[in-house]
């Protein structure tokens, strides 16, 4: 595999120039085949991982999995000062486009989750290197092949640090040729596939660049994010975690769907949504709350 040799002969170059790397570590596919390459080159590389409170539990199996493996790996855990219902409670439900303004509760959620327990758990590091790949997104595919799979980033660290993206022009096609081939541990949900949806995707054309779509990908499992543009990440949620996707729907994610959705039209049907409703309208139109 081309790519794999490529992507080793970079790690083992910039390495070289660097004394306190880590390795940005969610226990996605895309990171851990991160980790098995670096730790090829140095397995003594800590991973920093970004613990929301609310990762799929199938992440936390192969955390710590690894964990007995002896992986060293640093939880973000301790600079984090929110929790996802207390976002939900001050902010709303972060639901929608980053970029809407009227969507405080996506950026705040992306934030005090993740970036800033990250930024501070990481400070005094000098290189980071993650799993970034260029053809999740036209934004991303710009930026990476703009600016390269090496670069610095001034708002990293304390004054900046250089970031290492090693499978930046792998598709998600390669990272599982290179996961089954080195018999990679990874999270059970990729193997929990709904139509449509499945660990391998679909091949679009955008611009006429092959760019990867409908591949399962893991983030935190109360995340209601996805359900704008890709609806199946809730329904293989209540497929295979029921008892997670009905404590969404308790904890207020049904009615704020139905907000969105049907607002005050609710009436026009038939059984429309109540408190007396509710529990028929979850078990006979499930459907309904996958997607706003």
């Amino acid at each position: 595999m081309k790519k794999e040799k490529k992507a080793i002969r970079q790690i083992e170059k910039i390495l070289k120039k660097w004394d306190k790397p880590f390795i940005s570590w969610s226990g996605g596919k895309d990171s851990i085949v991160v980790m098995h390459l670096v730790h090829r080159v140095d397995d003594s590389i800590p991973l920093i991982f970004a613990d929301t409170g609310v990762n799929h539990p199938s992440v936390r199996k192969v955390k710590q999995h690894y964990e007995n493996e002896g992986k060293t790996i640093i939880s973000t855990r301790q600079y984090r000062e929110y929790t996802f219902w207390d976002i939900v409670e001050e902010f709303g439900w972060p639901i929608g486009a980053r970029s809407s303004g009227s969507q405080k509760a996506v950026s705040k959620c992306c934030d005090l989750l993740k970036k800033k327990p990250m930024a501070e758990a990481t400070e005094d590091y000098n290189l980071e290197i993650n799993g970034l790949t260029a053809y999740e997104s036209w934004t991303r595919y710009c930026r990476i092949k703009g600016d390269g799979n090496y670069k610095f980033v001034k708002s990293r660290g304390k004054d900046g640090r250089q970031v290492l993206m090693p499978i930046a022009w792998w598709h998600t096609k390669d990272v599982w040729e290179y996961l089954d081939k080195h018999e990679v541990v990874v999270p059970e949900i990729y193997m929990q596939e709904v139509d449509g949806f499945t660990r391998e995707g679909r091949t679009e054309l955008v611009k006429g660049i092959p760019m990867d779509r409908d591949a399962i990908r893991v983030g935190c499992w109360t995340c209601p994010l996805p359900m704008k543009y890709t609806p199946k990440v809730m329904e293989q949620l209540r497929e295979y975690y029921p008892k997670l996707w009905q404590t969404l729907m308790d904890k207020g994610l049904a009615e704020e769907i139905v907000k969105r959705k049907i607002g005050d039209q609710g009436s026009l049907f038939d059984g429309y949504f109540s408190d007396k409703t509710k529990e028929a309208w979850l078990k006979n139109r499930p459907c309904f709350f996958d997607q706003i």
